[in-house]
C-alpha cells in the first residue's frame, strides 16, 4: 500500500511536469516563430536600404551635386566683380557731385554779377535800361540753372545712397559668404565622396547580412529541432508514468513469492529512476542548444542593426540618416545661392536705377549747357554795348568779362560731368550686359539643379529614414522577444528538477545501492515485454539496454548500448530547407 502511494505521488509529479513542459514549449515555439518573422523582415529591410543606395535616384542626385560644387566658385568670382563696379560707380558719383558743387558756385557768381549790373546801370541814365533788362534776363536764367542744379544734386544724392546700400549689402554678403564660398565646394565634394563610400559599405554590408541570414537560418533550424525535446520529454514522462502504473498495480494473474516480487520492484524502480535521470539530462542538453540558438539569434539581430546604422545612419551623435547630414551641406549651398540670387537682383535694381538717373542727369546737363550759352551771349552783347559807352561802360565791361569766365567754368564742368556720366553709362551697361545676364542664368540653372537634387535626396532620405526606423524598431522588438523567449526557456530547470526529484525518490532503498541485476521470472518477463513495447525513443532503449543487457530484442537494440545517442540529431546544412523557408 505504501509503495503504491509513493509511486502514485511520483507519477502525479511527473504528470504535472509533462503538462508544464507542453505549455512552455508552445509559448517558446510561438516566440521563436514571431522572431523568425521579424528577423526575416530585418533582412528584407536591409535589402531595401541597400537598394536605395544603389538606385538611379541617388546616383542622379550625386551627379547634380558634383555640378553644383564645380559651379559655385565661378559664381562667387562674378559677384566680386559686381562689388568692384559699384565701388567705381560710387567714386564717379562723388566726382560728379564735386563738379556740381563747383557749377553751383559759378551760377551763384553769375547771380552776383547780375546784381552788380543793375547797380552799374543805374548810374548811366537812360542807356542803363537795356542793362537792367539784361540783368533781369540773367536772373531768370539763373533761376532755371539753380533749379536744374538742385534737381541734379537730388538725383545724384539718391543714386549715391542706392550705391552705398548696394556696396554695404554686397560687402556684408561677401564677408558672410567668403568662408562658405571657400569651403562649400570642398564640403560638397567630401559629401559626394561619403555617398560613394557608403554605397561601397552597403555592398559589403549587404553581403555580410546575406551571410548572416544563412547563419540565422541554420540557427533557427537548430532551435526548431531542439524544440522537439519538449515532445520527446513529454513522451518519456508518459512512458515513465505508464511504467510506474504497472509497478503500482501489477496484473493479478502474476504469481510470485514476496522476495522475487521485491527484486522485480527494486529493479524496475531503478530502471525508471535511470530513465528519468536520462530524460532530465537530455532535456537540459537540448534546452542548452535552444538557449544558445536564441542568444546567437539575438546577437545576429543586433549585428544586423549595427551594420545598418554603420552603413546608413548619421555619424556621431547625429540623428537620422547620413543623407540628412548631406542635406545640411546642400542646404548651406542653397543658402549661398539664395545670397547670390539676392545680390544679383539688387545689382539689377541698382543698375536700372543708376541708368534711369543717368538719363535724367544728361537732360539736366543739356539744360545747363543751354543756359551757359545764353549767359555767354549776354556777356558778349554787354561787351559790345559797353564799348559804345566809353568810360561810362567800363564797369559793365568788367562784369561782361566775368560773365564769360563763369560761362567757361560751367562749360568745363558740364563737359567733365558728361564724360563722367558716359563712364557711368558704360559701367551700368556692363552690369546688365550679356555676361551678367548669363551669370543670372547660371544662378537660375544652379538653383534649379539644387532644387532637383534636394528633392531627389529628400526622396531617398525619406526612404532610408523609414527603413532605418523599421530596422531600429524591429531590431529592438526581436531582441526583447528573444529575451522573453529565453526567460521562458530558462524555467527548464524546474522541469528537470522535478524529473530528478522523482528519480531520487525511485532510487531510495535498494534501488539506490548500485546496479541491480535484471530479474527473471514471469512477472519480470511480463514487465519487460510491456515496457519494451512502449519505448519509442532511442535513448530510452539505450538506458534499458544498459540496465538489462540482453533483454532488448535485436531489432530494437540501439547501435551502441554503451552510449546514449541524441534522440534527434541536428540537421546538417545540406539536408535542411529552413534557409529556403525563412530567407
Amino acid at each position: 500500500m505504501q509503495l503504491r502511494r509513493t509511486l502514485d505521488q511520483i507519477a502525479g509529479a511527473i504528470r504535472t511536469a509533462s503538462t508544464s513542459t507542453e505549455a512552455r514549449f508552445l509559448e517558446i515555439g510561438g516566440g521563436l516563430e514571431t522572431s523568425v518573422e521579424i528577423l526575416t523582415s530585418l533582412t528584407q529591410t536591409f535589402a531595401t536600404l541597400s537598394d536605395a543606395l544603389k538606385g538611379e535616384t541617388l546616383a542622379r542626385a550625386t551627379r547634380e551635386l558634383s555640378q553644383i560644387a564645380s559651379r559655385v566658385s565661378s559664381l562667387a568670382a562674378a559677384q566680386n566683380s559686381e562689388i568692384e563696379s559699384f565701388v567705381a560707380l560710387t567714386k564717379l558719383i562723388a566726382t560728379i557731385e564735386s563738379r556740381v558743387v563747383r557749377m553751383g558756385k559759378s551760377v551763384r557768381g553769375v547771380g552776383i554779377l547780375a546784381t552788380n549790373t543793375k547797380i552799374a546801370a543805374a548810374h548811366i541814365g537812360d542807356t542803363g535800361v537795356d542793362f537792367t533788362s539784361f540783368a533781369n534776363e540773367i536772373n531768370r536764367t539763373l533761376r532755371l540753372a539753380q533749379t536744374s542744379l538742385d534737381e541734379f544734386a537730388g538725383e545724384l544724392a539718391e543714386v549715391g545712397r542706392d550705391l552705398h546700400v548696394a556696396i554695404n549689402t554686397q560687402s556684408v554678403l561677401e564677408e558672410q559668404q567668403t568662408e562658405a564660398i571657400r569651403t562649400i565646394p570642398r564640403r560638397l565634394t567630401r559629401s559626394i565622396e561619403a555617398i560613394g563610400a557608403r554605397c561601397k559599405t552597403a555592398v559589403s554590408t549587404a553581403f555580410a547580412v546575406g551571410q548572416g541570414s544563412q547563419r540565422i537560418g541554420r540557427r533557427i533550424g537548430d532551435a526548431v529541432m531542439a524544440l522537439q525535446i519538449g515532445d520527446i520529454t513529454r513522451q518519456r514522462i508518459e512512458h515513465a508514468d505508464y511504467a510506474l502504473g504497472l509497478l503500482a498495480a501489477p496484473p493479478a494473474s502474476l504469481e510470485a513469492d514476496e522476495a522475487s516480487h521485491a527484486d522485480v520492484i527494486d529493479f524496475f524502480c531503478q530502471l525508471q529512476s535511470r530513465q528519468l535521470e536520462d530524460a532530465a539530462d537530455e532535456f537540459d542538453m537540448e534546452i542548452g542548444r535552444i538557449l544558445m540558438s536564441l542568444e546567437d539569434l539575438a546577437l545576429d539581430a543586433g549585428e544586423i542593426l549595427r551594420l545598418g546604422n554603420d552603413a546608413f545612419a548619421a555619424s556621431g551623435d547625429h540623428q537620422g540618416t547620413f543623407l540628412g547630414e548631406l542635406g545640411k551641406e546642400v542646404a548651406a549651398v542653397d543658402d549661398l545661392l539664395g545670397g547670390f540670387r539676392a545680390a544679383r537682383t539688387k545689382a539689377d535694381q541698382i543698375a536700372a536705377s543708376v541708368s534711369d538717373a543717368t538719363t535724367r542727369l544728361v537732360s539736366h546737363i543739356g539744360t545747363l549747357r543751354s543756359l551757359e550759352a545764353d549767359i555767354r551771349i549776354m556777356g558778349l552783347n554787354t561787351t559790345l554795348k559797353c564799348g559804345r559807352l566809353g568810360n561810362a561802360g567800363k564797369a559793365l565791361g568788367v562784369i561782361a568779362q566775368e560773365l564769360r569766365h563763369y560761362a567757361n567754368e560751367i562749360t568745363t564742368e558740364a563737359s567733365e560731368v558728361m564724360a563722367d556720366l558716359d563712364q557711368v553709362v558704360s559701367i551700368t551697361k556692363a552690369l546688365s550686359d550679356e555676361a551678367h545676364q548669363d551669370r543670372a542664368s547660371d544662378i537660375a540653372a544652379v538653383s534649379a539643379i539644387m532644387a532637383d537634387s534636394l528633392a531627389l535626396l529628400g526622396q531617398v532620405g525619406q526612404s532610408l529614414a523609414s527603413a532605418l526606423a523599421s530596422l531600429e524598431h524591429d531590431g529592438h522588438v526581436v531582441a526583447d522577444l528573444l529575451e522573453k523567449t529565453s526567460a521562458r526557456t530558462a524555467v527548464h530547470e524546474e522541469i528537470a528538477e522535478v524529473l530528478r526529484g522523482a528519480a531520487r525518490k525511485l532510487a531510495e532503498g535498494p534501488a539506490g545501492l548500485g546496479t541491480i541485476p535484471a530479474p527473471s521470472g514471469p512477472e519480470a518477463d511480463r514487465l519487460f515485454d510491456l515496457l519494451i513495447a512502449s519505448y519509442t525513443m532511442e535513448r530510452e532503449r539505450a538506458v534499458f539496454a544498459r540496465q538489462a543487457p540482453g533483454r532488448l530484442p535485436l531489432a530494437a537494440a540501439p547501435a551502441d548500448a554503451g552510449e546514449a545517442p541524441s534522440a534527434s540529431p541536428p540537421p546538417s546544412p545540406g539536408t535542411t530547407d529552413l534557409d529556403d523557408i525563412f530567407f
